[in-house]
């Protein structure tokens, strides 16, 4: 069995300490300072109206952060080489984590969080009664440190779509069963007094086994979506994101040097003032300026007629 935290309050960054219901979102996709210190993973379903906060104080074991760039090639007669025209990006994330439950109150939280998970994978619909009516299509937010945010939009999660999500139930591990008992009484065991406690009482009946696996590893692919212009400006050679997204994709690095360029508008007013002092300048006699073409190429002067005169002298 993985290495369990020693204080489950600690892992989740002081944000949780005991079983609860998953807290909903009304106004923003803000993380949480958990998520964004990378303590737990954090999903918000974002096509659900007053989203589910989905928490999960989890082992990461791979992350893969992959770059497919396609390109539309075609090879012309007599050429050795075939021309390459950008067609675009697509990036995908493979997650794998484990859950451990080291209590009750740790895997009723962990079981809670995944059914949230795995029921957010559906669309929402706008008529209960037709299966076509969908109104919005599953998308996500998901945080986790600075691996997997968004740099744009204050830095909030990853905007995606989840294309899988596998789930594997370690049973070599073992399982917690959870007998609540005296929820009637407003006490009972500890799977009752929690279950009490969080307003599960209402769907879980007395005496009902819930049956929790002390290790559950979770696979989930997905595919990002990029909520900012990605790509390089072509006058300036910035960084499309800017100001607004900085640092991509892990909210370090892109900074260029303030000497290395200017804008298009500094850019503008160089040249304009360059070619008004070589027009200045060319009316110099002996100038640098007097001595070049429009094109750049220095002119020799011709100098034999000085040549001559030091001869005569001699």
């Amino acid at each position: 069995m993985p290495k369990f935290f020693q204080s489950e309050i600690a892992g989740y960054d002081g944000a949780k300490n005991k079983f609860q219901n998953v807290k909903f979102k009304k106004r923003d996709f803000i993380n949480s300072s958990a998520a964004q210190s990378g303590a737990v993973l954090e999903i918000i379903p974002v096509h659900i109206k007053n989203p589910p906060i989905i928490q999960f104080l989890a082992y990461v074991s791979t992350l893969g952060d992959s770059y497919n760039v396609q390109y539309k090639s075609e090879q012309p007669f007599g050429r050795n080489d075939r021309y390459h025209v950008w067609q675009g990006n697509s990036r995908t994330m493979n997650l794998g984590f484990t859950i451990p439950s080291s209590s009750i109150s740790k895997g009723l939280d962990n079981l809670n969080n995944l059914s949230w998970l795995l029921a957010s994978l559906y669309p929402s619909y706008k008529d209960s009664l037709s299966a076509t009516s969908v109104s919005a299509s599953p998308l996500f937010r998901v945080r986790y440190a600075n691996l997997i945010m968004s740099t744009a939009a204050g830095g909030v999660g990853a905007l995606c779509v989840i294309r899988s999500v596998r789930v594997a139930h370690d049973h070599r591990e073992g399982f917690i069963g959870a007998v609540p008992a005296g929820m009637a009484a407003g006490g009972g065991n500890t799977a009752g007094s929690l279950i009490k406690s969080a307003g599960f009482d209402n769907i879980v009946r007395e005496g009902e086994r819930i049956l929790i696996p002390k290790v559950i590893k979770l696979t989930v692919n997905m595919e990002i979506i990029n909520d900012f212009s990605a790509g390089w400006d072509h006058q300036t050679g910035n960084w499309r994101g800017g100001h607004r997204a900085p640092g991509f994709p892990y909210k370090f690095g892109l900074v260029r040097d303030t000497q290395d360029y200017q804008s298009a508008s500094e850019t503008g007013r160089v040249q304009e003032d360059a070619a008004v002092n070589t027009a200045d300048n060319s009316a110099l006699p002996g100038s640098p300026e007097a001595q070049q073409s429009q094109t750049g190429t220095t002119v020799i002067n011709d100098t034999s007629a000085n040549v001559g005169i030091e001869q005569s002298n001699i």
